[in-house]
């Protein structure tokens, strides 16, 4: 059996995983609501589609974060993903809110 800390050590990285690759998405998201207000009306539509199809994406990651989340005492969690994930610390030094809530808003 593994000990809760091999756990946390595995589900910390999967979490890092899903930050960094919901991270990279971010742009992505902002450039197709975008180009999904603005244009003709074809690209408009295919804007459409490609960004609830990366949205509905970013949900299925926010809910397998959450899973891990839950797992764990948040601050006990957060506190480890803030020293062992580069992505964590990155958004927090740029200031960001507190990834659960950011994660869940979207």
């Amino acid at each position: 059996a593994f000990s809760s800390c091999s756990n946390m050590e595995s589900d910390a990285q999967k979490a890092c995983e899903l930050i960094a690759e919901t991270a990279e998405l971010m742009p992505e998201v902002i450039q197709l609501g975008l180009k999904s207000s603005f244009g003709d009306e074809e690209s408009k539509k295919e804007s459409r589609k490609k960004l609830n199809k990366v949205k509905s994406k970013m949900e299925s990651m926010a809910l397998e974060l959450a899973i891990i989340n839950k797992k764990y005492d948040e601050e006990e969690f957060q506190a480890y993903l803030s020293d062992n994930c580069e992505t964590v610390k990155n958004l927090k030094e740029m200031g960001e809110a507190p990834l659960s809530d950011s994660l869940e808003n979207n």
